[in-house]
């Protein structure tokens, strides 16, 4: 009979060897009695450093070990391996989903401990209510991609028991949603606007809009959606960031366009990811990730026009007259220049050419590394942003324009065009309000300023349906010949592009919401899979 339990870590303590936040210096216990605990201010500080520690740290969207394949699984890129396609390699026996499963709800079972001891603990009634929104928070956020993976999840708001967890049934998605709505519209109450230096890292009340806010967006709830994302923009705290590039390094990290973070400290709890596994082989790197062609395509030329239709655009010189972003989000061959030396990805190359994985497109990851970086590439210092403002903006603008609302002008500019007039990236403003248009403009905007990000690009084109359609056909690397038919080297198009994957099987009746571990059904026989897997 098997005694371990997938669903809840009972026996591992709410709280952890060691902390993942800024500004807390103590170092919370590996064990502690209930007996001797939950008395002080002190024990529940420690308590929510601990919860802070495993719920963020240990959050799919920013785990080491999952943060590439929920890029790859969109149509962003692919893995350097080959693994991209989700309907092929994400099934019941695959460990990338029972250890998402895992981190959520060992996450829910730590956040459950803390409120439940909390109110034992003496100490200022504001403050601790303010703890307790804060691990509401976390539970929510965890809730949040569970329902939106996995559809209907058990849905467990206390502590319980191994056998009561073995024997758990699938709440339905629409209860689990109206759980999480509640829970962010309550905490949102007793979280702060803003954060001192020393508090950086700490939940605000912004982030539980957000969440909020894309939760509406995914049930269509568009005109709630929008007014609580208009609910951020009111607080008058945040702001589009002059420098794009920076938000991602440490350099950006107390930018006021960030609403929620992962904090990491170089050295001590760092970001073991960006420099090595993001960095291109070229450079030393890992190539984790390979973005496609099509990627490539999805930038603008910088007269706001795309590749097909603008004067400025060269088919031998594509790279030329782009939107900034692309120069700051990908290495392009023979055109980026990257620790001082050109990027030159390219199967003729001399150094680790597109032979070096067979996902390799010959385009490279920029966009989370630092250039010329000397510190240790496994710990580095830099923050994994999680909502920006650019997102509520977006969104905003994308909830009114699906609810029907008239598009003015003003709202453009308001929006999408902070967006896109920021310094450092300049590109021109839209002026289209015809809803048709501006709804492919703005799914565009979505793809090329979050590119790479947290699996915003995942989400969007599930929420959207049309994952059938993105995560279906050829995918094309980089342009390595002018006369493709005599070039034998490699698989290319008409046009010379390397042919790098051909996806075939998404299926719109299955593949849109994820399979349960099949550890979890081994154990709990009442809990029952999703259709067609």
């Amino acid at each position: 009979m098997k005694s371990k339990i997938i669903i809840l870590s009972i026996f591992v303590t709410v709280l952890c060897s060691t902390s993942c936040t800024k500004w807390l210096d103590e170092q919370p216990l590996d064990q502690l009695s209930p007996s001797v605990f939950w008395k002080t201010e002190d024990d529940a500080k420690l308590a929510l450093v601990g919860v802070y520690s495993y719920a963020i740290k240990g959050s799919p969207l920013v785990n080491n070990g999952n943060t590439w394949s929920l890029i790859v699984m969109s149509d962003d890129g692919i893995h350097k391996a080959g693994r991209d396609d989700r309907s092929i390699w994400i099934r019941p026996e695959d460990p990338f989903i029972s250890g998402m499963w895992q981190m959520l709800y060992r996450a829910i079972h730590k956040e459950n401990y803390f409120l439940a001891n909390i109110d034992a603990v003496t100490m200022d009634a504001t403050k601790k209510a303010q703890y307790k929104a804060e691990v509401k928070f976390m539970r929510a956020y965890s809730y949040f991609m569970l329902t939106q993976w996995w559809g209907d999840v058990p849905l467990i708001k206390n502590v319980i028991s191994i056998e009561e967890a073995n024997t758990l049934s699938r709440t339905p998605q629409k209860d689990v949603v109206a759980f999480v709505l509640s829970e962010l519209t309550s905490v949102a109450a007793d979280l702060p606007i803003s954060r001192p230096a020393s508090e950086k890292g700490r939940i605000v009340k912004a982030a539980a809009l957000a969440y909020k806010g894309k939760l509406l967006m995914a049930e269509k709830r568009w005109t709630e959606a929008a007014a609580t994302f208009k609910e951020i923009i009111d607080l008058n705290v945040y702001e589009i960031d002059p420098k794009f590039k920076d938000l991602f390094e440490v350099s950006g990290e107390s930018s006021k366009e960030i609403i929620f973070s992962k904090e990491n400290i170089a050295g001590i709890e760092g970001n073991g990811f960006y420099q090595v596994n993001f960095t291109d082989q070229f450079y030393g790197g890992y190539s984790q990730i390979n973005p496609f062609q099509e990627t490539v395509d999805a930038f603008l030329m910088k007269d706001g026009l795309p590749i097909e239709s603008s004067p400025l655009y060269d088919p031998n010189n594509e790279f030329d007259n782009r939107d900034p972003r692309l120069y700051a989000s990908i290495l392009l061959p023979n055109y980026s220049i990257w620790n001082g030396i050109k990027y030159q990805q390219h199967p003729d190359s001399t150094i680790n050419g597109v032979k070096a994985g067979a996902g390799r497109t010959g385009y490279g990851l920029k966009k989370f590394t630092m250039d010329n970086y000397k510190g240790d590439g496994f710990s580095s210092g830099a923050d994994q942003v999680l909502v920006r403002y650019a997102e509520v903006l977006l969104s905003y603008l994308e909830s009114k324009l699906e609810a029907g609302d008239g598009i003015s002008q003003a709202l453009l500019n308001e929006t999408i065009n902070k967006v896109r007039g920021r310094s450092s990236v300049g590109m021109p403003a839209v002026t289209i309000t015809d809803p048709t248009l501006l709804r492919e403009i703005v799914r565009r905007e979505r793809r090329v300023e979050f590119f790479g990000e947290q699996a915003i690009r995942l989400w969007d084109i599930t929420r959207w349906k049309i994952a059938n359609t993105a995560l279906r056909g050829v995918y094309r690397g980089m342009k390595v010949t002018n006369t493709p038919a005599t070039y034998t080297a490699y698989k290319v198009d008409a046009k010379g592009y390397l042919i790098i994957s051909e996806r075939k099987s998404f299926n719109e009746n299955i593949n849109y919401l994820w399979p349960l571990p099949l550890s979890e059904l081994d154990i709990n026989k009442n809990l029952k899979q999703n259709p067609g897997y």
